[in-house]
């Protein structure tokens, strides 16, 4: 949030400094209306050009959603379930989408779904939220 407000307060200063800039241009310079036109356009062109780069910048700074998430915690590996339906169990309950646990546990998204179908067998449930509470009744997690 600070670095955020640093950048704006920064790009304001520097519409300051082109607006005092603009106007000294049109009292020294400019002697009709249509040439102010044409450099408060040749302005908000290099400002469009500026924003984008900015925008730019700060965007390639943001690390990817999916390197965003903390691994999830250690899970007691409960019996009757193989070691990565357990992992993706984990996954599951911390709220990741198929793709993500996949992308984790290096799988493909249909091994992803074939674990969860078989864990959906093994705790006699029909979907994801359900799965996630039955394992958290059973203390899994």
């Amino acid at each position: 949030m600070k670095g955020t407000i640093s950048v704006v307060l920064r790009y304001g200063a520097l519409l300051g400094i082109f607006l005092i800039a603009a106007e000294t241009t049109k009292r020294s310079y400019i002697n009709n209306s249509d040439s102010l036109d044409f450099y408060m356009g040749l302005f908000a062109l290099l400002f469009l050009i500026l924003g984008g780069f900015v925008t730019y910048r700060m965007r390639a700074n943001l690390v990817p959603p999916h390197q965003q998430r903390p691994a999830p915690p250690s899970l007691k590996k409960p019996d009757g379930f193989s070691e990565r339906e357990a992992d993706v169990l984990l996954y599951l309950c911390h709220g990741y989408p198929n793709s993500e646990i996949a992308e984790q546990l290096g799988i493909s998204q249909n091994t992803v779904k074939t674990h969860l179908k078989n864990i959906y067998i093994k705790l006699g449930v029909t979907n994801r939220t359900q799965a996630a509470a039955e394992a958290k009744l059973l203390n899994i997690l």
